[in-house]
């Protein structure tokens, strides 16, 4: 079986490249480069690359009623929340990282390409109801959440049952099986975590009516002598020297040749700190978190009172 609808071209990971020089660029200043490279970006080969596979899904189907696959059921059985919550969201972004678990592009949450857009209305066109007037690099790397069973045969909005796919492998997948298409299911790979942040990074830039259609938070926690009081009964604390909060991530500084970051919330908590002398972040979170992230926990674990906060 494959692994997903189309194998990314050599193309479609150039221009993803291209867009990252774009954020990086105007983050620096340099509003003349960040243009043209959100230009170069808009490559009318990713486009060709993309479009057919996205707008005509029959095209997918590789066997039309296989053996022993699921079959529609009636909407009164269906899970009644089709549309998937925004804590399942939170966690499967948290578990998968920004990288569709299909075909392994990196992606980018839709809010990032609207405040490219306002940035730079004549670089990035984005037409809703035309796809050719659309910029394909941001059409390629629009994230989004894929139902693995399809809704329509019984799949839940569920954490176990929700991967994070690129524009491709969700719209080109539709309502179809994985068996109709001949696709491996993802679950059965592990998520694969890259330093690929999603561009998140370009929300500090953000203008005020865009930044507010997501709302991330930068938290600066009070310090807290039993973290298990604010978070859980398993939650510990963890120092990274270099570490810094943006955007409502803690952004980790390379651990075996690669850069990790945990994403804020109920479960995760951070604040800028100094130990020994030396600026970083403590997080208190479950170990569990950074086992996931290949980090080794003792290395980083420190008691309450071996840092100060700002």
């Amino acid at each position: 079986m494959r692994l997903c609808i189309k194998e990314p071209i050599p193309e479609v990971r150039i221009a993803i490249s291209v867009l990252e020089v774009a954020v990086d660029a105007h983050l620096a200043g340099d509003e003349d480069l960040a243009a043209a490279k959100f230009r170069e970006a808009n490559c009318p080969i990713t486009w060709q690359w993309l479009n057919e596979a996205w707008t005509k899904v029959h095209k997918n189907v590789v066997l039309k009623r296989p053996e022993g696959d699921t079959q529609e059921i009636p909407k009164s059985d269906r899970d009644p929340d089709r549309n998937i919550t925004q804590c399942i969201k939170d966690l499967v972004l948290e578990r998968d990282g920004y990288r569709c678990r299909y075909c392994g592009l990196p992606v980018v949450h839709a809010d990032i390409r609207k405040i490219a857009r306002q940035l730079y209305p004549n670089e990035v066109p984005w037409n809703p109801r035309i796809a050719a007037e659309q910029h394909s690099a941001f059409q390629a790397v629009w994230l989004q959440f894929d139902h693995v069973e399809p809704h329509s045969h019984g799949g839940k909005s569920s954490i176990e049952n929700v991967v994070i796919t690129c524009a491709l492998c969700n719209f080109g997948k539709d309502r179809f099986t994985l068996r109709q298409l001949d696709i491996e299911d993802p679950r059965l790979r592990p998520p694969v975590l890259t330093n690929f942040d999603g561009l998140e990074r370009l929300r500090q830039a953000a203008p005020s009516p865009v930044r507010s259609s997501r709302v991330v938070k930068e938290r600066r926690l009070k310090p807290c002598n039993d973290p298990s009081e604010a978070i859980g009964f398993n939650a510990e604390a963890f120092f990274f020297e270099g570490a810094y909060i943006s955007s409502g991530y803690v952004n980790i500084p390379p651990v075996n040749g690669k850069a990790r970051w945990f994403k804020l919330s109920d479960t995760v908590q951070g604040e800028v700190a100094v130990r020994n002398g030396v600026k970083g972040c403590v997080i208190h979170c479950a170990r569990e978190l950074l086992d996931r992230r290949g980090i080794h926990a003792d290395d980083y674990l420190v008691r309450p009172e071996q840092f100060l906060t700002y």
